[in-house]
């Protein structure tokens, strides 16, 4: 399934620690809890040596996430790490963003409801399959996304600012396969992986109204197809081989088209309270090279944020999505596997996450700003069967320049 949350959204890491072979994958059922961990712990190593490196720089006399000020001073506030276009650096001023997202996808829906693998090969038919009765004979059982982005912002003026931003993505996915054409044989169950550059993303940032509590900011960016559409991936498949094919439509690091990012967000502040709402679509303008596009995106969010302390800030949002059916085809994909046709993709959910900003000021980086957030849906209605998503990460640091 492809993620329906921003991370556009959000969002990996490739190689390095923790990293485990194929031959890992095929003796240990869950070898990408260690993966996540080990670089999550590298994240986090990065994260506070850049953290460290804002202590060398000249100290601002304004930190990176005011609170009111003077009477004179505009309202500004952080917003939670998983919202775009709320936030948008000074005048002639650069944010550097590094950010890391986790995603975890577990068991398979229908609609609202939660279906088995046995359940799926036995009833659901699917025509992109090669050959025989049609019905599906490779079922995922759980997969992970991992990102890892850079972004850089830019302050063009006072109500204008400027974004680029482009990410590194590694998707795993375990599959069960079943024996021949028919029959509830299972085969076995291997893992397969796909990594490389995700798309690139650049926006504008217009600011259209500020006052001492609210603040109203318009977002229009494109998304570049700087992501393969074409990696490949070996898994084991009804006649017992492993041909290295054509990866699953959502397992390519990168949709292959240009898309429309349109946007608007709000948010206020009282005192120790903050709060907002936002909406942001993603349109494909036209089909890939291999001839599909992701069905359109539209998000809404709403968050409420609190103050503790100066410079630390807790923060809950909600975030609800809906995504259409992938239009067109790629041929080479089509196979035994529910990821190989169009039609089980995208479908509405939401999820709520829990999080926190802190300001660097509290390690002696006051250039610095550290978020994490936390989510899991309560509500997914998906265009299945198709995987379900269980929970993601979120964490980022902000440097100001």
């Amino acid at each position: 399934m492809r993620p329906v949350s921003p991370a556009t959204t959000v969002p990996r890491a490739i190689g390095g620690v923790g990293r485990w072979s194929r031959a890992d994958y095929a003796h240990n059922p869950e070898p990408r809890r260690i993966n996540v961990l080990a670089k999550t712990v590298r994240t986090g190593v990065i994260l506070v040596a850049v953290m460290l490196l804002g202590n060398t720089l000249p100290a601002l006399a304004d930190p990176l996430s005011p609170r009111p000020g003077p009477a004179n001073t505009p309202a500004q506030a952080p917003a939670p790490v998983g919202v775009f276009g709320a936030d948008t650096p000074p005048k002639h001023k650069f944010v550097f963003s590094l950010l890391a997202s986790a995603i975890q996808l577990r068991g398979n829906r229908i609609g609202e409801r939660a279906v088995s693998a046995p359940y799926i090969i036995a009833n659901v038919v699917s025509p992109d399959t090669p050959a025989g009765s049609h019905l599906l004979r490779m079922v995922p059982s759980n997969s992970e996304i991992e990102t890892e982005s850079l972004a850089v912002a830019y302050g063009l003026g006072d109500a204008l600012s400027l974004l680029a931003s482009t990410s590194l993505v590694q998707k795993d996915v375990r599959i069960r396969a079943y024996q021949g054409l028919a029959g509830t044989t299972e085969l076995g169950s291997s893992v397969g992986a796909t990594s490389g550059l995700g798309d690139t993303t650049i926006a504008a940032i217009g600011r259209v109204y500020q006052d001492r509590t609210n603040r109203l900011n318009l977002t229009v960016g494109l998304v570049l197809p700087t992501g393969s559409t074409t990696r490949t991936m070996a898994v084991l498949v009804p006649d017992g081989t492993r041909p290295d094919k054509r990866a699953f439509y959502a397992m390519q690091p990168g949709a292959g088209t240009v898309d429309l990012l349109p946007g608007v967000a709000y948010s206020g502040i009282s005192r120790a309270w903050s709060w907002g709402a936002s909406y942001r679509a993603r349109l494909p303008l036209d089909r890939n090279a291999p001839g599909w596009r992701y069905g359109d995106l539209h998000e809404v969010n709403a968050w409420v944020g609190y103050s503790l302390v100066p410079g630390l800030e807790t923060t809950m949002r909600l975030n609800a999505s809906t995504q259409g059916a992938i239009g067109g085809e790629d041929a080479v994909i089509k196979g035994f596997a529910q990821g190989s046709d169009p039609a089980f993709y995208g479908g509405r959910q939401a999820c709520l996450y829990l999080g926190a900003i802190v300001s660097g000021r509290f390690v002696g980086a006051p250039r610095a700003q550290f978020g994490i957030e936390a989510g899991a849906p309560f509500y997914q209605d998906l265009n299945g069967p198709q995987l379900s998503r269980s929970w993601q990460l979120n964490l980022a640091i902000r440097i100001r320049r």
